[in-house]
């Protein structure tokens, strides 16, 4: 039992992290204590600790708190292996068991380890040891076999006593945990743990060595003088570093724990807030720009109430601010992906049904119910009961209220920004250089490895992991590899069929714990509590995620960013008054795609249909054409012409003949532009397409006595029930989702 009260007074031992001590003086202050040394130490109350004795002769107090917390972590048989070494060390020393003449054994002090005897410390090592071979192990050393204890064993104890005192005798073989601590000295410690600190992720990572040369130098610059075991203090810088992170990944993710919260973000309602955030795939595709392989990057929106992938795209690299655009007009977007036999088709906009059902509601249809309780209308282990694999599978479209992003430039831009607010969606921005404040999203782009693994091409994480023949597109032992567009194809397929269909350990239902909680699952028992999220759907969405241009249309048509627009549509808009469209002048707006600058959009003031409008020079090049490239070009011409101002027309001739012979041979320095711009302007050409079906779908879905113009009232073309169709599947289906 622990003594609950000890009385120190003179004469009495004290245990210390030097030995054994015999108090000298008390008072209401502290005490003095007498080292087997001669030497005295003053110990005041507060680092007085009091212990419990595995030896009563060797004191019932232990001073100074910090040894005693050291002590205390060993286990019995550590410290009583430890006291017995201290009795044999300070007997070699003093002659003395217990370090002390006051203290004296019967037959002390023994002549053969009388210091006074003049005898030398190895002849009594060796003494000590010829002794101990003598002695009963089991009473002397709790069953240990002290025959095998030899010469330079006790000499070793020796001097590991008067380097780390009691500690310094531990068994380290026995106690590791202690090792790195005990036996250096606190300044040493306080030096490592200030120069590891410097490694936050923004410096370099070193090797050990070059981490004890630092310390070494701090040490030298503090004044300091001390010296540290080598084992001990290698392992306890080792020890340092791999807590702080072997990469610099590592270290910043450490760090950045400290900064992070302890609880979750209440979401509970799907599109309280969307996640939004780009990674780099970790697979090739094939790009018949370049005639071989290169690398693209997948953009992704996350529901984080019910971990829905609400939308994704791939785009080549780098992301621009109108890709995050257009990943938001996906979001607004639901899909409907079908599963026929072997077939999968890609996600199609789907309209908006009057009623989403993910699960079946009859209990019969789910063969592994087990009985377990939970908090729905039925005694099943799911809480719903997912479809099969054939069939329609929804992917649901959310307004959100908020979007989570990082300070990535394509989600601070102006542009990003201004289609945000249109919408009245917040954006709440992850702190600076906080990653993690975006964990969830983060975390399901290691989750999206699982899909990318299954396509040819895939490079893994780092070089360690990638394969001989990846990325040698065209030669015998190359992979067939995806195009960016089928790339786009089999990851929404994966993310419907595999990643929706998933249990999410994220996710967790109330008095359900113990349920197998899907995406799909989560969104369809959220959307039970929330009621119907009814999104506006029209077949020209796409052109309010569009930036906006303001020209004044002339006879010769309209000029935008140095192109001259120009068609049968603009009859009648030609020579509008003043203050038509907006008061200060004859400007009207238009809608600019920056990844297909052939053409542009307007709204007709009289219809509210949107009309394109093409470039008046289109026919004459079969290029790519978008901002960034034409831009490019611009450049290269006004460089070469020395800077020399020209005109619209002559820098649209110049365009011409630049991106025509560009095609023909693509420059080594081109070849990336060129591939970006082929990439971003045939997913612009397929999104405009995607819009042109739904406008034809929703022209035959909608009678002609029920269309009204929307801003004016006048007889013209409105979309307002075109929120009941289904643009993509044929009449029967769309009659059986209803």
């Amino acid at each position: 039992m622990i003594k609950n009260r000890v009385v120190l007074q003179a004469g009495e031992t004290v245990l210390t992290d030097d030995g054994t001590a015999l108090v000298v003086h008390v008072d209401v202050q502290g005490i003095e204590l007498r080292d087997i040394r001669g030497q005295i130490e003053w110990v005041p109350w507060p680092e007085v600790t009091m212990m419990q004795s595995l030896d009563p002769r060797m004191g019932d107090a232990i001073a100074l708190s910090s040894f005693a917390a050291e002590w205390e972590r060993l286990s019995d048989h550590v410290r009583h292996e430890a006291l017995f070494r201290l009795g044999i060390v300070q007997e070699i020393v003093t002659g003395f068991r217990r370090g002390h003449a006051e203290l004296a054994l019967p037959g002390e002090p023994n002549s053969t380890f009388d210091p006074a005897s003049g005898v030398s410390q190895t002849a009594r090592c060796e003494r000590m040891a010829k002794l101990l071979r003598h002695e009963s192990s089991a009473e002397r050393a709790g069953g240990r076999d002290l025959s095998t204890i030899a010469v330079r064993t006790l000499q070793n104890w020796v001097k590991a006593a008067n380097e780390g005192g009691l500690i310094g005798l531990v068994d380290q073989r026995r106690s590791r945990t202690t090792e790195a601590y005990s036996t250096i000295p606190l300044a040493w410690r306080q030096a490592a743990q200030d120069v590891v600190a410097e490694f936050d992720g923004d410096v370099s990572t070193v090797n050990l060595r070059e981490v004890h040369r630092r310390i070494k130098v701090r040490l030298h610059e503090a004044g300091h003088s001390i010296a540290a075991p080598k084992r001990a203090s290698g392992r306890f810088v080792a020890h340092l570093m791999k807590a702080r992170g072997v990469t610099t990944r590592a270290q910043r993710s450490n760090k950045l724990r400290g900064v992070s919260g302890t609880q979750s973000y209440a979401a509970m309602v799907p599109g309280q807030i969307v996640a939004i955030d780009v990674t780099r795939a970790d697979a090739m595709v094939w790009c018949p720009v370049r005639g071989g392989a290169c690398s693209v990057e997948i953009i992704s929106a996350m529901d984080l109430a019910t971990r829905m992938i609400l939308a994704l795209r791939v785009v080549p690299m780098s992301a621009d601010s109108h890709d995050a655009s257009l990943l938001m007009y996906d979001v607004l977007r639901p899909f409907s992906q079908v599963v026929e036999g072997t077939e999968v088709s890609d996600w199609a906009w789907a309209g908006v049904p009057e009623r989403i059902e993910f699960f079946s509601d009859d209990p019969d249809a789910d063969p592994d119910c087990s009985g377990v309780e939970v908090s729905c209308p039925r005694t099943c282990r799911s809480l719903r009961i997912a479809p099969g694999m054939q069939g329609a599978h929804s992917v649901p479209g959310v307004r959100p209220m908020a979007v989570r992003a990082d300070h990535g430039s394509i989600f601070v831009s102006q542009v990003f920004r201004d289609l945000l607010d249109r919408f009245g969606i917040d954006l709440p921005l992850s702190r600076t250089r906080r990653p993690i404040d975006n964990g969830i999203l983060e975390r399901y782009h290691e989750t999206l490895q699982r899909g990318l693994q299954q396509v040819p091409g895939y490079k893994g994480r780092n070089v360690a992991q990638r394969g001989r023949t990846v990325g040698l597109a065209g030669t015998d032992d190359a992979e067939e590899l995806l195009t960016a567009p089928e790339l786009e194809k089999f990851l929404r397929q994966w993310i419907v069929l595999d990643y929706h269909r998933t249990p999410h350990e994220g996710l967790q239902l109330p008095g359900a714990e113990r349920t197998d909680v899907r995406p799909i699952d989560m969104f369809d028992a959220l959307l039970k509590i929330t009621g119907r999220l009814h999104v506006p759907q029209r077949p020209d969405l796409l052109y309010d995620f569009l930036p906006t241009r303001w020209g004044t249309v002339g006879q010769s048509g309209v000029e935008l960013s140095g192109l001259t627009y120009d068609g049968p549509e603009l009859e009648g808009l030609r020579s509008v008054p003043k203050g038509a469209f907006r008061p200060e002048d004859r400007a009207m707006p238009f809608h600019y795609d920056p990844h297909d600058v052939n053409r542009v959009w307007f709204r007709h003031p009289d219809t509210g249909r949107i009309v394109e409008v093409p470039w008046r020079k289109a026919h004459l090049i079969d290029a790519p054409m978008t901002e960034t490239l034409v831009k490019h070009v611009r450049a290269a011409v006004q460089q070469r012409d020395s800077g020399t101002r020209v005109s619209p027309t002559s820098v649209e001739d110049e365009i011409i003949t630049e991106l025509g012979s560009l095609l023909d041979t693509v420059p080594k320095d081109w070849t990336k532009r060129i591939s970006a711009a082929t990439m971003r302007y045939e997913s612009a050409q397929r999104d405009h397409a995607e819009a042109e079906v739904a406008r034809t779908v929703a022209e035959i879905a909608t009678p002609r006595s029920a269309i009204v113009a929307p801003a004016t009232g006048r007889e013209g073309e409105s979309y307002s029930m075109w929120a009941e169709s289904w643009p993509y599947m044929p009449e029967e289906r769309r009659v059986e989702d209803r």
